[in-house]
Formats: structure tokens, C-alpha cells, sequence
């Protein structure tokens, strides 16, 4: 017909016709086809598909799509986008992307791994960590840090360092070392004063024309030293006495004084045989104490006390020592049952002197509460005053009053005995099986 029909035919031509060029109209309800052409189109459509194609084309669009694809692509592009993403990815690339120099800018949040890398860093960081790893290197680092560790290592090296510190250290070492050698080099400067000598030297004849004396110096020949008894002597007066009497004796007491504090003129010894307070230096001493002075010989009286009288040091030496707790001591001098007092006349005995802080106190209250507790009114030196309340007197079987005069007053009650505020708690609490405790 002439006319187009105003509607489309519920069936397409079986034999459709074909027109030299596409009409300048589209069609107002397209027909749809359930397959795609067999040839594509020359050129693509001006809008996107609401859905992508199931093939990708050989060519990527020019302009991105508005939402990304949900499975990367196989292969990477060859261009990196222009401008990175905003955000991280959540989950790291499977094949990351390897460049040949560092990024000039460190990533603000760097990824942390759960375990070390493989391979170490060619060159240590410039700055140290903020802690130290849990796990020492198994290789030294070939150069020491610049600044020490703010706390010291649990062990020490096994190795000792190439070059010693400039500075010692301020605190010394727990475990020194022990050189079995001696030092290559000498301290610089040695020490101003030697070290003192060690041990008891007896005094020993010398008989050199125009310097005869005794000397105790531990020099004596071999043959002297072998038999002391005859040759040595405790003090320089004994050996001048016994080897230069007459007129060389003046000059040999001082021909040789003593030179430093341990060449002493005389020595001591414990005074068994004598008084046996202490320590003396007579030059008396028994034979079997010069036979064997290493021991029975010191050269002061206090080393000679502590070693002998140490018990009684301070009676030995003459000495005091700084009363520290008070000057209040018991006197037990008669005996703890007839003499209840504390005196301050500093004659306490050594031993308390040894433990100021049991014996001495600052007070008489203080010392007659603490040695003399059940008789601390006679230590006080005060009239006993009963505080007029009951206690239990089992020879009677009945409560008295804590005072002294006629009954009901039994007298002051001990320091021992339980006093109650009446008689009734006092036969209930004490004699509860006596009946007649209450009446009496």
C-alpha cells in the first residue's frame, strides 16, 4: 500500500526490506532481537549499554566506566593511572609492581608485615628504633652506635671490644674481668703512697759498725727467722736490751725509728697470764707467742682486741662508742630478782653496748618498761598506787581490791594479774565454781 500501517505487524517480514541508507527517523518501538547481529557495528553507540557485554572489546573505551569491574584484569595496563586512588586498597596486590628507584615520599601508612623480610637491608637505617628488637643479630654490626643504650645489656660479651671506652664507667662491674696476664703497659703514673705492708714483723739485730740497731722490717736472714726465740724480739727495747746493752742501747732505741704507721716500736699480745683485761705491749709475751707471732702478735691494740677480746672490745681498747639509742641500761649487776632499776653512769658492758637498740634506751620510763616490767614501780623509784579494781586470790578463793589498807584491799596487784571493774565479774570470770566468792 501507499501508506505505512499506523501499527507494526505482530510478525517481522520474512523477506524485510532494504533500504540504501538508515532512515532520518528512528523507529518510535524498535523491534528487539533475542540474538546480537552477526556483524557489529562500524563505529559504537554515542551512550554506554546499561549492561556491559559479555566479551571485552580488543580496545579500551577512552573514557573510564562510573563503577570498577569487580575482578581486576588479567593483565596490568601499560600506563598507571595518572592520579593515585584516595584510598588504599583493602587488600595488597598478589603481584605487586617492583620500581627501580625509591618513591621520594615516604607512605603516610606504611604496611606493617607480620614476619621480617627474607633479605636484610643493604644499609641500616639512619635513625634507631624506638624499641630494640626481642632478638639479638646473629652477625655484629661492623661499626659501634653513636650513642650508648639507656640500660645495659643482661649479658655481657663474649668478646671484649677492639678498643677500650675513653671514660670508665661510673658504676663498677659485677663481674670483673680476670687478666691471667699482667698489662702490656704500666699505669703512667704509679700510686704516692704503697700500699701498706701486710702481717706482724718482730724486731731483728743489726750489726753494721757505727749503725748498730733493730729493725722490723721483715729483712732478717733466714736463720733468725727460723728460730725466733732467740734472734727476734717483740719490741725495739727488748732487742736493743738484749743484743746492744750498755752504752750502744740509747743509740740503738734510735737508730732506726719507725719510718711509716705499721713499723711499730712495740707490739701486742693477749695478757692471759696477767690481768687478762686486754691487750699489752711490755714485750713480756709468753715464748709459744713469739714462736708463732703471725698469730699471737698485732701491730695495734685494737686489731689485738678484736681478735682476742672481742667480747669486751671496748674495755680492751679504752674506747666508747656513740650511744645511739640513749644512755639508760639495766642493772643486773645483783642479779635480775634483788635489783629492779636502770642506771646512766656509761659502765654498761660491752655486750649491750654491742646491741644498743634491745639494751640502751632514751628514758628511765622507757628501760624499766622494757627489762623491769613486773616491778616497774620500784624501778621507777615511785610508790606502788593500786587502781582500786578487782583481782583474783586463788589461796583465799576469793576477789580482792587492787590496793593497800584492810580488806577488802588485797594488796597492789602484780603486773601479771587480770583486774576487773567489780567483784561479781571477778568471782564469775575467775572463781565461778565458788559460790561463796560473792558473799566473802
Amino acid at each position: 500500500s501507499s501508506e505505512p500501517s499506523s501499527q507494526p505487524s505482530s510478525q517481522p517480514s520474512l523477506s524485510p526490506s532494504k533500504s540504501a541508507q538508515p532512515s532520518s527517523e528512528p523507529s518510535l518501538n524498535p523491534s528487539f532481537s533475542t540474538n546480537p547481529t552477526s556483524e557489529p557495528s562500524s563505529e559504537p553507540s554515542s551512550q554506554p549499554s546499561s549492561e556491559p557485554s559479555s566479551e571485552p572489546s580488543s580496545e579500551p573505551s577512552s573514557e573510564p566506566s562510573s563503577e570498577p569491574s569487580s575482578e581486576p584484569s588479567s593483565q596490568p595496563s601499560s600506563e598507571p593511572s595518572s592520579e593515585p586512588s584516595s584510598q588504599p586498597s583493602s587488600q595488597p596486590s598478589l603481584m605487586p609492581s617492583i620500581s627501580a628507584q625509591p618513591s621520594s615520599e615516604p607512605s603516610l601508612e606504611p604496611s606493617i608485615s607480620s614476619q621480617p623480610s627474607s633479605q636484610p637491608s643493604s644499609e641500616p637505617s639512619s635513625q634507631p628504633s624506638s624499641e630494640p628488637s626481642s632478638e639479638p643479630s646473629s652477625q655484629p654490626s661492623s661499626e659501634p652506635s653513636s650513642q650508648p643504650s639507656s640500660e645495659p645489656s643482661s649479658e655481657p660479651s663474649s668478646e671484649p671490644s677492639s678498643e677500650p671506652s675513653s671514660e670508665p664507667s661510673s658504676e663498677p662491674s659485677y663481674q670483673p674481668s680476670v687478666s691471667t696476664m699482667p698489662s702490656c703497659s704500666p699505669s703512667s703514673t704509679p700510686t704516692e703512697a704503697p700500699s701498706k705492708p701486710t702481717g706482724v714483723n718482730l724486731f731483728y739485730p743489726i750489726w753494721v759498725k757505727g749503725n748498730e740497731g733493730c729493725r722490723n722490717d721483715g729483712d732478717e736472714p733466714d736463720y733468725m727467722a727460723i728460730n725466733p726465740t732467740d734472734w727476734l724480739s717483740s719490741s725495739m727495747s727488748a732487742c736493743c736490751k738484749k743484743f746492744f746493752g750498755g752504752y750502744l742501747y740509747e743509740s740503738c732505741l734510735g737508730r732506726y725509728p719507725p719510718d711509716h704507721d705499721d713499723c711499730n716500736v712495740m707490739l701486742y699480745y693477749p695478757d692471759w697470764e696477767g690481768s687478762n683485761k686486754g691487750c699489752v705491749d711490755d714485750g713480756k709475751e709468753p715464748y709459744y707467742m713469739l714462736s708463732n707471732h703471725q698469730y699471737f702478735l698485732s701491730n695495734t691494740r685494737e686489731e689485738c682486741c678484736k681478735k682476742f677480746y672481742e667480747w669486751d672490745f671496748y674495755s680492751c681498747t679504752g674506747t666508747m662508742p656513740e650511744l645511739t639509742n640513749g644512755e639508760y641500761y639495766p642493772d643486773w649487776s645483783g642479779g635480775s630478782s634483788t635489783t629492779s632499776t636502770c642506771l646512766m653512769d656509761s659502765n654498761m658492758p660491752d655486750y649491750m653496748l654491742s646491741n644498743q637498740a634491745w639494751y640502751l634506751s632514751t628514758s628511765l620510763r622507757k628501760c624499766c618498761e622494757r627489762h623491769f616490767f613486773w616491778d616497774i614501780n620500784k624501778c621507777l623509784g615511785t610508790n606502788a598506787v593500786g587502781t582500786e579494781k578487782w583481782y583474783v586470790k586463788y589461796e583465799a578463793n576469793t576477789c580482792v581490791q587492787d590496793c593497800v589498807g584492810v580488806s577488802p584491799c588485797g594488796g597492789i596487784a602484780e603486773a601479771w594479774d587480770e583486774v576487773f571493774s567489780s567483784k561479781e565479774q571477778c568471782c564469775k570470770e575467775k572463781l565461778s565454781w565458788v559460790a561463796r566468792c560473792r558473799f566473802n
